[in-house]
This record gives C-alpha cells, sequence and structure tokens, in this order.
C-alpha cells in the first residue's frame, strides 16, 4: 500500500545516491537500502551515465524512505514521461515518489541527448507547471513556448510527487519559488544560503503563493576521512570553482586565488593543491560526528529544511544515522 506523503523516518534528512558520473546501479542499490535500513527519511537517485533514476527506484521495492527521482533534465524528460515513471515507481514500490527537475547542462542536453538548452529556464518553468497537474492525476492542457501536452490519462493511480526544482542563480530561483513545492541548492555556504532563505521568500510573495517552497541542501559529507579521501571531495568541488554560477560564492567566502586557478584552465591536480583546508568546510562537513553533526544544526538555523547527504562511503551514512 502507497504511503501518505510525508509518512518518513529521518524527516528532513537524506541521501543522495547514483549521481557520479562513475556510478554502479549495484552499488547505488546497496547505498539506498542500507540508507532505508538505517532510518534516513529521504532517498534522491540522481543519474549520470550508470543507470536511469525509474529503474533503479523500481528496483529497490518496498521501504520506508520517500523516493525522489532525479534531478532529471526537464529538456530530455518531458512532464507526461516523468508523471508516468513516478506513477510507475510509487504503484511498485508502494513509497511516497518525489520527483526534481533540472537545467543540466550542456553536455547532458545538447551533446548527449542531441536536444536544445537555448532557454533552459523557460523550459524548467513550463516543465514544472505542467507537471504540478499531471503528477496530481488532473487533465493538463497546457500549450507553451516550448512544452506542450494535452489528452494523457493515466492508468495508475497519480504519485501526487513533491516536485522540486534544482536552482542556483536568480531565474531558477524565481522558478522553483513560483512553482515548485521545494527548492533544492546543489551546494552552498551557510551565508549563500541564510540569504537565500529571504529571496526564496520574496520570490514566493511576487508569485502570489501563500507558502514559500522548502529548502534542500546537497551536503557532501565524510566522518574522519583520510587525506586521500579528502582529496577526493576537493576534485570533486572542482567543476563548482569553474563553474560561472558558483564562483561567484566560492570568492566571496574569500577563495577568490582558487577560483581564478580553476577557471584559468590548470589540472585539477593543480587545483586540489592549491585549496586551502578552509575551502572544504565552506561548503562540506568533515570530521568527527560531533564536527559533522554541528555543521548540519549551521545549516538547519539558516533555513534549510531538508539536508540530503552526498558521503563519501556507507561507513559515514553508519556514523551519521537519525
Amino acid at each position: 500500500m502507497q504511503q501518505e506523503q510525508g509518512d518518513v523516518r529521518g524527516s528532513g534528512l537524506g541521501v543522495l545516491v547514483g549521481a557520479r558520473a562513475d556510478g554502479d546501479p549495484v552499488a547505488s542499490a546497496h547505498l539506498a537500502r542500507l540508507a532505508d535500513g538505517l532510518g534516513f527519511g529521504e532517498i534522491m537517485i540522481g543519474e549520470a551515465t550508470g543507470h536511469d533514476a525509474f529503474a533503479l527506484g523500481a528496483a529497490l521495492g518496498e521501504g520506508p524512505a520517500t523516493l525522489c527521482l532525479g534531478p532529471l533534465p526537464a529538456a530530455v524528460r518531458d512532464p507526461v514521461t516523468t508523471a508516468r515513471g513516478a506513477a510507475t515507481v510509487a504503484a511498485l514500490t508502494g513509497r511516497a515518489t518525489g520527483v526534481a527537475l533540472a537545467a543540466s547542462t550542456s553536455t547532458v542536453v545538447e551533446e548527449w541527448h542531441g536536444r536544445s538548452r537555448s532557454d533552459a529556464v523557460t523550459i524548467v518553468a513550463e516543465s514544472a507547471q505542467a507537471l504540478r497537474g499531471l503528477l496530481a492525476g488532473e487533465p493538463v492542457d497546457y500549450n507553451g513556448a516550448l512544452v506542450r501536452t494535452k489528452g494523457f490519462e493515466s492508468a495508475l493511480p497519480p504519485s501526487r510527487a513533491q516536485l522540486s526544482v534544482l536552482a542556483f542563480g536568480a531565474e531558477l530561483t524565481e522558478v522553483a519559488a513560483a512553482r515548485a513545492d521545494r527548492l533544492i541548492l546543489p551546494i552552498g555556504t551557510v551565508e549563500h544560503v541564510s540569504r537565500l532563505r529571504a529571496r526564496v521568500q520574496a520570490a514566493a510573495e511576487r508569485a502570489g503563493r501563500e507558502r514559500a517552497p522548502k529548502i534542500a541542501l546537497w551536503l557532501p559529507v565524510a566522518v574522519e576521512p583520510d587525506a586521500e579521501g579528502r582529496r577526493t571531495m576537493l576534485r570533486d568541488l572542482v567543476p563548482y570553482l569553474r563553474s560561472a554560477g558558483f564562483s561567484g560564492m566560492f570568492s566571496e567566502a574569500g577563495f577568490g586565488e582558487v577560483v581564478r586557478l580553476a577557471r584559468s584552465g590548470a589540472h585539477v591536480r593543480s587545483v586540489v593543491a592549491a585549496a586551502p583546508p578552509e575551502l572544504l568546510a565552506a561548503v562540506t562537513a568533515v570530521g568527527d560526528v560531533a564536527a559533522v553533526r554541528a555543521v548540519l544544526g549551521e545549516f538547519r538555523a539558516v533555513g534549510v529544511d531538508d539536508v540530503i547527504l552526498v558521503p563519501d562511503r556507507a561507513e559515514t551514512l553508519e556514523a551519521l544515522a537519525p
């Protein structure tokens, strides 16, 4: 029997699996089942080159945690495909289900899938608008500039999935505030998240919403990692340092020199070698269990509703079980 939305343990604390480019679906499923058994409230299933999010979600079967499928690239997954996939996963697993949309990257949208990413914000906004009705099982006749759907009637009960939007930057923040149940921030400093809460509230008011969407944060975590583990976490941050959308946040936090090095095209090894320890501490939670939990508390104090852990290994999840 499908759970009612919100009927989960460890509410507000989740785990991201399967978002790495080298993702192994067997390893991702093992981590997800571990999170289930440990009492985490949500399992977010990303996808890259290793598996399909809907397939992995269905393969997990029954369990207590909510499954959030995605982030899915809106330019690739049309609203009907997404709604039908969410309903299928909900029917097969009996779990509360969520869906997350993203603009994704040019590599994924244009090179892998041969779709246009020329107006990513519009396609996320229109997909979210159409999806709200489809996820609720309502008849939808939507004719946007880039997204159109009419006449779909699901043979399955609607998933009633919570709709999240992965957002960083003013335009997608406005989309999430106006049309989503939750905004997901892929990475952030405490100071950035503190400012974001006020911006989301203001954007929701402009959209005429009585309540602003929740904020979720992906938080890379490692309990007592060794030196190589810390270097791996730093390597995972290099794409963010190079991104125009995120580099400003790191510069504001005092890491302008590392940002300039990363954006100059320097090799990843050089960027990692130049990064001070404070860089890792600014956007991740690393150390003993008490130190990691303290970081979680800092983010909750500035308005993060759901913390989605990105663990370095299974032992970290076991140490942080709610």
